[in-house]
């Protein structure tokens, strides 16, 4: 396999990632990310496992499509049709924990984390996240992916190098943008009085942005309104 092969698999998962629909997910991301305040290394981490979670996910879907187990157009249409309705509400979920607007009460620790939004934080959290934007794919993220790389990894007998490159391409906007804000936070993190009130800026930012997001979902993709 040449090094272009590569190069461009890695270029059409960039282009999937600048389409309306993928941006608003990667936006979403993002904020889920850098909601955990001014921690270089933590929003760093955190966007670099957003970006391996769409890695792994994109790499799985190769394996599956190419080895014949799900028919190309059958897989695409799943993915637009059932996926794409979970993503608004789970955002709207997420937003509304991040912006401490509900608390649940409860005996178990499960509780006690869904009320401190634990559940909704760290490493975790945004690999998985990765890997449910990366499931919940959008028409033109569907072309590229179907149409355009699986042929190419099929002809390379790449199953899971090539969908995999694809899938770093589609995360590497919210990659890039962790390690700025990273930067940005270990400069303003200096300013030691500012940090607390900066941070809460940053949650209820987040928040907000994480429910527009879940609205404009919920009212395109789970209820078909706009």
């Amino acid at each position: 396999m040449s090094v272009l092969t590569a190069l461009s698999a890695l270029w059409l998962g960039v282009l999937a990632s600048v389409s309306p629909c993928p941006l608003a997910a990667n936006l979403a991301a993002f904020s889920f990310i850098q909601k955990e305040g001014l921690s270089p290394r933590r929003v760093l981490l955190s966007g670099s496992l957003y970006s391996a979670g769409r890695t792994v996910t994109f790499a799985a879907a190769g394996v599956v499509v190419i080895s014949g187990l799900m028919a190309v157009p059958e897989a695409s249409l799943f993915m637009q049709r059932h996926m794409n309705r979970l993503i608004g509400p789970i955002l709207l979920i997420v937003g509304v924990f991040v912006l401490d607007l509900i608390e649940v009460r409860g005996r178990k620790p499960l509780a006690e984390r869904v009320s401190s939004g634990t559940l909704f934080r760290g490493a975790a959290g945004a690999f998985l996240m990765g890997v449910l934007f990366a499931l919940a794919i959008c028409p033109v993220s569907a072309a590229l992916f179907f149409g355009g790389l699986i042929p190419l990894a099929a002809e390379k007998g790449s199953r899971v190098l090539l969908p995999a490159l694809f899938g770093l391409g589609s995360g590497l906007p919210v990659t890039a943008l962790s390690f700025i804000f990273s930067m940005g936070a270990r400069a303003v993190s200096r300013s030691m009085g500012a940090v607390y009130n900066l941070q809460k800026i940053i949650q209820a930012a987040s928040g907000v942005i994480l429910i527009l997001i879940g609205l404009y979902f919920s009212l395109t993709s789970t209820f078909g309104l706009l």
